[in-house]
């Protein structure tokens, strides 16, 4: 009985499992054919087994049984490089029952080299700046009928983004005959608005009684300074009072004579007219009025106003503080003068 057996296992193995399977295998074991069977056939079973090797030929291997015998072991091809042909053939009758496994292969390591390409990235090249907050790093330069500003940017160096628009004709001629002098010299940098920063006023005119000028308030925000028309329209050189932060601006007449106005910033930081103050000689015929003493005899007159610049008061006193009469004020003319 069991010469009959072996034969029926390899027919089935060699019916059922005839396809050729095609594995690709990097250094791996090939398939392992096992298995029993029975069945009534008196045929020989083959199989076979091909093997392509490293050198590129193929090898067959072929295991041959009679009826009968009992089919066991294993057809092992060790570390075959290539496509692996694993091929079974035998008889076409009776059952088959067994398995053909393929033992697992290690998976296909794939190294893809990648190239990066790197690029070197070329140093920033933004525009100097400078710190419009920083004004002490401020300075300035005359050249021919200008005035250059000059802030410290940050790579070190000055340069100029702006320039002030002023009467230069006789800033030149000053500078011309006093070769010792700057244009720092013909600058003022006081803060007029009480902000923190200094302001300018720029000497245009300079005589032995006033210095009239431009002003120009800087802007922090920008680093740059605007013409400044409220400050302008008083002409003359301002000077700060420190107990009453008040700025005053003094017309000097002949000398002798001024006249002298107080201003206040409002609420609103509008500049107001708080205060006008008249020094003047008393003249009669146009001739200067003495005292007994032979002293010229001045009068001072004051006016003063609102918040909103409005007259609320009149007086006029002499030189000791008296109040004085009608009959010595000055005339509509004097009062009258700006």
């Amino acid at each position: 009985m069991k010469k009959y057996i072996l034969p029926v296992v390899l027919l089935a193995l060699l019916s059922g499992c005839g396809k050729v399977k095609d594995t690709s295998v990097v250094d791996s074991q090939i398939n392992i054919v096992s298995g029993t069977a029975s069945a009534t056939t008196d045929k020989v079973t083959t199989s076979e087994t091909e093997t392509t090797t490293n050198d590129g030929k193929a090898k067959t291997t072929t295991a041959k049984k009679s009826a009968g015998d009992k089919i066991s072991g294993t057809t092992t091809s060790v570390k075959a490089t290539g496509r692996v042909v694993t091929r079974a053939s035998g008889g076409n009758s009776g059952g088959v029952h067994g398995t053909t496994r393929a033992v697992p292969t290690a998976p296909r390591s794939t190294t893809r080299s990648n190239t990066s390409s790197t690029t070197t990235q070329q140093p920033s090249t933004e525009a100097p700046t400078y710190d419009p907050k920083d004004h002490s790093s401020i300075s300035f330069e005359f050249k021919s009928d200008k005035i250059e500003v000059l802030h410290v940017y940050n790579d070190g160096k000055k340069r100029s983004p702006q320039s002030l628009t002023v009467d230069t004709s006789e800033i030149k001629e000053f500078l011309d005959k006093n070769p010792n002098k700057t244009i720092n010299d013909r600058i003022e940098k006081v803060d007029f608005d009480g902000d923190g920063y200094p302001d300018l006023f720029v000497v245009e005119k300079e005589d032995d009684l006033n210095k009239s000028g431009k002003y120009f308030r800087y802007d922090p925000e920008k680093g740059k300074y605007d013409s400044w028309d409220e400050l302008n329209a008083l002409k003359f050189e301002i000077n700060i009072q420190e107990a009453t932060n008040r700025l005053i601006v003094t017309e000097n007449i002949d000398g002798v004579d001024y006249k002298k106005k107080y201003y206040e910033w409002n609420s609103l930081n509008h500049l107001i007219l708080k205060q006008y103050e008249y020094c003047y000689t008393v003249k009669e015929n146009g001739f200067p009025v003495t005292d007994e003493l032979g002293v010229v005899v001045k009068n001072f007159e004051y006016i003063y106003y609102d918040d909103n610049g409005n007259e609320i008061s009149k007086e006029i006193r002499d030189i000791k503080g008296n109040l004085v009469g009608e009959n010595v004020e000055p005339t509509t003319e004097e009062h009258n003068e700006e």
